[in-house]
């Protein structure tokens, strides 16, 4: 009733209605006025006259008051007309606010549909700018040479018999003339059959079965021989373990293998001697008939047997089958141990002239100097040797060895005269073990992997006719070069001759290389999108401000052949190895900086077009010593979605970047009305398997750049922050380049490492809740580092950030890069931070002396320094701008 009222007030016909009642309501008050002052009741007596006055008076009253009563009537009747068009006037605006609602509603509906479309259109025209980049960069690159794939070898038939080579062409043999490089092409895969019986037997003995299970879960391993490139046949023992067989009945089960093709090519016979066993006849000093086939064994008395190139020399096969083995070698500190030599045998009674010359230069030298440990002892038993070799013995079991061996700085290896090299090369492996550096004194021991390992890295190798004078040589080693060779002693062991699996991945691996094969690559991690392909994420609209910019992905395995061909000493002589392959390296060589001007190189962004220059052209080119690329981002992030969602907005208009990846270690999905910002790269958003702090640093498929910037969910910075980063990353793509600054401090009282937070003027770490690094430490990280290395990232889950500056300074021997005068971050929008946590520090103070363990010694390197733009904080000329306004 109140909005009626409302309503007529406001209009033209509710002024006339209400006037209308004031009317019907004044009218008649008026008229019972007038009669009540005029037609008052008289007491006296009037005369004809007068009474005929008022009788005339009284009809025209009456008169009126009929008017009037009529007129109320018509006024009662105009209401009630108004009443009624009032109640349908009412219902049509009923009807019509309806209808107002519907076409708000409609109205609302195409308005987000024009916004949709209007995106599309945005999107569209961004797609249209990138395909016009695109054809402008074709356009502006000459023509490639044309590239074919190799010419297709022909392959010889399985079925087809050779003739059995003479011994003349068996013992020249090399690669070039007795192998059958046509089965092994460089897109093979080195594809390796192995025969499932060993030589001369129907069965494996249980050791070496241990070994034949090894060899066919290596990554080479195939089923199929008619594409095997190697055929591999174990021969344990040609002494027989069913039966007695004579040669000439071990030749022929040899010349009857299933694809030995009468000459035996491309075929490895590995004679397998486990340490600690009795010893047997070596193949190559058989009267077998090998052919064409290359030996790996573990002695080749008679230079004239072994050949060069093709044969190849194993140490006994010691210690596990596989597994983590970082915790049976001791720590490599201090340079200087108790024993600056060591070296400990057993000898025949009857020594030859050579062996007595050299036990009275030994007891010589041991009395002349008290740090030589030398324990010569007569032989007992035949144990690990025998007594008419003529050869210096191990002495005792691994145990008592071990404890001289931790407390010697070098270890005495020396020349035998007898037709084994056992003992000295066991000498060697427990020696890299244990951390004392072998001094080798031989002209005639071969070295195990000799064309693969460069033994002067781990070990010193001299003439035995300087036997008087080592005291004087070990001396003059420096502290440096003692830990220095201590730590690649190390490295050769663990990755080539720890375990069985580790010399049949070298075996494997050396044969490879020789063929100048590829090895195995390791394949990115397959992504597992938190989206289906049928439910994308909601996005907003693309923000104006995004740059439009050509994605461009890193080149990959540009290297492949090449590497082991131009860079195998490297390969093989640091960490990772030779093993596998990656698809790039922090490593590769630069091109020098007349490149771009001489036809040599393209895609370099110069700046000012090589002419250089300040701020204004420094903005418009990336500049440096390598070609235009770009960088990913790789955001960890658990329940904020929030904070998630401002860090991603704040990317927008960064240059340079090529995609956004965020890994959801979240059990539970995202919220279903959550907008993710269109920044105007790709997003991507991985699920992963566990809560896992190691996810971070997962090489997935959707990261096609070398460079990564690892960035916490809660870490605000400016772009210009970022860039400068990025640019100094690029000038070092080996090392960490980051913000956080963090160091290892010595705590004297408990003779342990402590992790500090404190301000210094140095550091060891550079956190990754903000840094970059090279997506090549990604796959060191997940699949060469240590495994329970990781196992403590999840333990704790804490200490990845830790873990992998340590990896980094391990591998390059170099302290990260700090940037800017950023110590630390903050998060207003945070209600909880980890480093508030008291058992947060204690928790990485923990993990630095695990890792310590791990790794035998602390691998972080302290830097004095921060990296800054070249024209921070100089005054310029008014017409010179600065790189960055700020940093």
């Amino acid at each position: 009733m109140h909005i009626l009222m409302y309503k007529l007030k406001d209009s033209s016909l509710g002024r006339l209605v209400a006037f209308l009642l004031v009317f019907a309501l004044v009218v008649p008050l008026l008229t019972h006025y007038y009669l009540g002052n005029h037609v008052a009741p008289s007491t006296h007596f009037h005369s004809r006259s007068k009474l005929d006055k008022q009788v005339g008076m009284t009809d025209v009253l009456l008169e009126n008051i009929d008017d009037l009563k009529f007129q109320v009537e018509e006024l009662k009747r105009i209401k009630l007309s108004l009443t009624n068009e009032l109640r349908e006037l009412e219902g049509r605006k009923s009807k019509l606010l309806t209808d107002i609602v519907t076409y708000v509603k409609r109205a609302d509906g195409l308005k987000s549909q024009a916004e949709r479309h209007h995106s599309d259109v945005v999107r569209a025209q961004r797609e249209l700018e990138l395909i016009k980049l695109a054809k402008q960069r074709a356009n502006d690159c000459p023509q490639l040479p044309l590239l074919k794939l190799p010419q297709e070898l022909l392959v010889s038939s399985l079925s087809h018999i050779h003739p059995l080579p003479d011994k003349r062409t068996s013992s020249n043999c090399n690669l070039h003339s007795c192998f059958d490089f046509s089965r092994c092409p460089f897109n093979s895969g080195f594809p390796v059959f192995v025969y499932d019986y060993p030589l001369g037997h129907h069965r494996f003995d249980s050791d070496v079965a241990v070994i034949w299970k090894i060899l066919k879960g290596n990554p080479h391993y195939t089923t199929n021989p008619e594409r095997a490139c190697l055929y591999l046949i174990i021969v344990a023992s040609l002494e027989g373990v069913d039966s007695e067989k004579s040669n000439s009945e071990l030749e022929s089960d040899l010349h009857s293998l299933p694809y030995w093709s009468g000459n035996g090519k491309n075929h490895l016979l590995l004679q397998v001697y486990l340490s600690g066993k009795k010893k047997h006849s070596l193949l190559s000093m058989s009267n077998i008939s090998t052919g064409l086939a290359l030996i790996a064994q573990t002695t080749f008395p008679d230079s004239s047997r072994y050949r060069h190139g093709f044969d190849i020399v194993l140490p006994p096969f010691a210690g596990f089958a596989k597994g983590e083995i970082w915790n049976l070698a001791p720590f490599q500190l201090p340079a200087q141990r108790k024993h600056l030599l060591s070296f400990q045998a057993e000898h025949p009674a009857h020594l030859s002239e050579g062996m007595s010359v050299i036990r009275n230069q030994l007891n010589k030298i041991s009395q002349e100097n008290s740090d030589f440990f030398i324990e010569l002892y007569l032989s007992k038993s035949d144990f690990l040797g025998s007594r008419k070799s003529n050869e210096w013995l191990l002495w005792g079991h691994l145990d008592d060895r071990k404890n001289v061996l931790k407390e010697s700085t070098f270890s005495l290896v020396l020349d035998s005269n007898s037709l084994s090299w056992d003992s000295a090369h066991l000498r060697v492996v427990e020696a890299l073990q244990f951390g004392a550096i072998p001094v080798i004194l031989s002209s005639k021991i071969i070295l195990p992997f000799n064309d693969m390992i460069d033994w002067h890295k781990a070990a010193i190798v001299v003439a035995p006719a300087r036997l008087p004078e080592l005291n004087v040589l070990l001396r003059t080693i420096t502290n440096e070069d003692i830990l220095e060779m201590r730590r690649q002693g190390r490295f050769l062991w663990e990755t080539y001759l720890s375990t069985y699996d580790a010399l049949l991945k070298t075996l494997l691996a050396t044969v490879r290389t020789r063929l100048s094969l590829p090895a195995k690559h390791i394949p990115a991690t397959p992504t597992l999108s938190l989206f289906s392909e049928s439910g994308p994420p909601a996005t907003n609209a693309p923000d104006p401000d995004a740059l439009i910019g050509l994605p461009q992905q890193s080149p990959t395995y540009v290297r492949n052949l090449t590497l082991t061909v131009v860079d195998r000493e490297s390969v093989w002589n640091s960490p990772p190895g030779a093993f596998h392959m990656y698809p790039s390296s922090p490593f590769d060589p630069v091109f020098p900086s007349s490149a771009p001007f001489k036809n040599s190189s393209k895609g370099f962004e110069l700046i000012g077009n090589g002419a250089g220059g300040a701020g204004v052209e420094f903005n418009k080119a990336l500049g440096g010593n390598y070609p235009m690329e770009q960088f990913t981002v790789v955001i960890l992030t658990y329940q904020r979605e929030i904070v998630l969602m401002e860090s991603i907005q704040r990317l927008v208009g960064l240059q340079y970047l090529n995609k956004v990846v965020v890994i959801w270690n979240s059990p539970d999905p995202p919220s279903l009305s959550l907008r993710w910002p269109d920044v105007g790269v790709p997003l991507h958003v991985v699920k992963v398997a566990k809560n896992s702090l190691n996810n971070r640093f997962v090489p997935y498929d959707v990261i096609e750049t070398d460079a990564i910037f690892a960035v916490d969910d809660d870490v605000e910075m400016r772009h210009d922050e970022i860039l400068l980063a990025f640019r100094v990353w690029r000038e070092n793509k080996d090392r960490i380049v980051g913000f956080p600054g963090r160091f290892h401090a010595w705590d004297s009282h408990s003779n342990q490492w402590l992790y500090s937070s404190e301000y210094s003027c140095e550091l060891s770490m550079i956190l990754t809740g903000a840094a970059f690094y090279h997506k090549y430490y990604s796959y060191l990280y997940t699949h060469w580092m240590s495994q329970v290395i990781r196992d403590k990232v999840d333990e704790y889950m804490n200490c990845e950030d830790i873990a992998m500056n340590f990896l980094v300074s391990h591998i390059t021997r170099k302290p990260p890069i700090k940037v800017t005068s950023r110590w630390t971050f903050t998060c207003p929008n945070c209600h909880v931070n980890l480093w508030e946590d008291k058992t947060h520090f204690e928790e990485r103070s923990r993990c630095i002396n695990f890792f310590v363990e791990v790794y035998g010694y602390m691998p972080l390197m302290r830097t004095q320094f921060r990296a800054d733009s070249v024209l921070f904080k100089t005054r310029l000329p008014s017409d010179k701008s600065k790189c960055f306004k700020y940093v």
